[in-house]
């Protein structure tokens, strides 16, 4: 009895330990499959989606090929003036296309081949008699007529129309999930994009709707936005513990500088920082190291958010501009950020397009270097001091003084400003009073006599004859 009862335990444990191999084997599988097509992993997210899209979406997807589909109306056999019957009228219409006396077209043409060989003979049309009389035998064909479904060239009959399919394959995509900007890189600005496509308030399109699909379950939902969300959380938290050198818990601007000390020969790192600083884990401390992890750092900011505070706004725009005059220096993430424009080249352009992305909440103009709210000569007398170093101007001023945009206050702002202004007066009204009157005369006149001095803008309507020159000429012209 004893033996017996030891038999039946072995027999059950051995059940369940091969279920469980069983059991093993199917999830391995299933893991496999899922890293390899992008389905969802029991264990998490695949890294990669792999899947086929159509480009043109009038296609559909059928496995590996795009499929468009055409339908037209279908005709029967035997209905020659295509009205859907099947009549006397039929038969006289062949009968005056047989005589040469009208034509027929395409698919009228194959709607009377009733005996289908390709030429329309007096056999079909006495076939056609035949079925219009009542008469349903005496020929092989006389049983096609009025069912038969007939369609144009490059269509088939299909459920009672004519269909034509046009396949062409379609395209491979493989692709990192969440990458939803498909630049390589999984980072918030990918997080960015995915809450404006949620909010309608951008466009992706089919391949960065697969990405987007980050949970894999068949839709772009904020269930796709939490969990991407709580992978970049997870992956800065990874990147807190390399590459935090300083051990501050964050990882910064600072730890690249402690990096690039080391790596020439002004400091010495500890072990423990030497570990936490090889970023490609190749075993050395060099510039590749550096340049790792300034990229890391700058991945999670937005281009031109250059103080790393995550916003882009004029704060960036004036460290920009200080960066390129020399006043201030740029740490290596930085840099990697200050490329606005994108063109590989770290210039004015960039504090320009920074600048236009910025855009400006101001209620000032171009050229209102006073800030008065208003543009007159008095701002391009302004700017002129300052280029003769007789004045300051903030951050602010500077950029209503820069008026041809070009990231510099120079003449060319001066005179263009000048122009500007003075084009909106008649020439000779030197007060731009609105009115060319014995004023104006007495103020050039002393001008001359070097009583007063002019500035750029009365110049510029002074010279009445506009020779470049303010003289006699000018006066004699305006009429003193």
């Amino acid at each position: 009895m004893i033996i017996l009862t030891l038999k039946k335990k072995n027999k059950v444990t051995l059940i369940i330990v091969i279920s469980f191999i069983i059991l093993l084997i199917a999830f391995m599988i299933y893991e496999l499959i899922a890293r390899n097509t992008g389905m969802k992993s029991l264990m998490g997210n695949s890294i990669t989606t792999s899947f086929y899209y159509c480009e043109d979406n009038t296609y559909t997807l059928s496995d590996t090929k795009c499929i468009k589909s055409e339908t037209t109306s279908a005709n029967i056999l035997g209905d020659v003036n295509l009205d859907g019957v099947v009549d006397n009228n039929d038969l006289d219409i062949l009968n005056k296309y047989l005589a040469k006396t009208i034509d027929l077209s395409d698919i009228a043409l194959m709607a009377a081949d009733v005996n289908s060989d390709g030429i329309l003979s007096v056999g079909d049309a006495e076939n056609i008699r035949l079925y219009v009389t009542g008469h349903n035998s005496g020929s092989e064909y006389l049983s096609k007529i009025g069912i038969s479904i007939v369609c144009p060239k490059e269509y088939t009959a299909k459920d009672n129309v004519c269909v034509k399919e046009t396949v062409i394959d379609a395209k491979y995509a493989n692709y990192k999930r969440g990458d939803i900007n498909l630049d390589g890189v999984i980072n918030n600005t990918d997080l960015d994009l995915l809450s404006k496509y949620l909010k309608k308030q951008a466009s992706l399109n089919t391949v960065q709707i697969n990405v987007a699909d980050y949970n894999n379950n068949g839709f772009v939902d904020n269930n796709d936005l939490y969990e991407l969300e709580e992978y970049l959380n997870s992956e800065i938290s990874k990147v807190k513990t390399l590459g935090d050198i300083n051990n501050d818990n964050v990882i910064d601007s600072n730890d690249v500088i402690l990096l690039e000390k080391h790596v020439a020969k002004k400091i010495t790192l500890t072990k423990e920082q030497i570990s936490y600083a090889d970023m490609n884990e190749d075993g050395l401390i060099d510039n590749v190291d550096i340049e790792i992890l300034a990229k890391k750092i700058s991945d999670y900011y937005q281009v031109g958010d250059i103080n790393l505070d995550g916003k882009v706004n004029n704060d960036d725009v004036t460290l920009l501009q200080n960066m390129f005059n020399g006043v201030v220096n740029a740490t290596k993430v930085q840099l990697n950020l200050c490329d606005v424009n994108g063109d590989g080249a770290i210039d004015n352009n960039d504090v320009v397009a920074l600048r236009n992305k910025v855009g400006s909440s101001s209620k000032y103009q171009k050229g209102d270097v006073n800030l008065d709210g208003k543009v007159t000569h008095e701002d391009v007398t302004i700017i002129e001091n300052y280029i003769l170093n007789k004045t300051e101007l903030t951050i602010d001023q500077l950029n209503y003084a820069d008026y041809n945009g070009d990231s510099t206050v120079d003449n060319e702002d001066a005179n263009s400003l000048a122009k500007a202004i003075a084009s909106k007066f008649k020439v000779g009204d030197i007060n731009m009073d609105g009115k060319v009157n014995m004023i104006d005369a007495n103020i050039l006149s002393k001008y001359i006599a070097k009583i007063i001095e002019l500035d750029t803008t009365q110049k510029i309507l002074a010279d009445i004859n506009g020779d470049g020159k303010i003289n006699a000429s000018d006066l004699k012209k305006s009429g003193k």
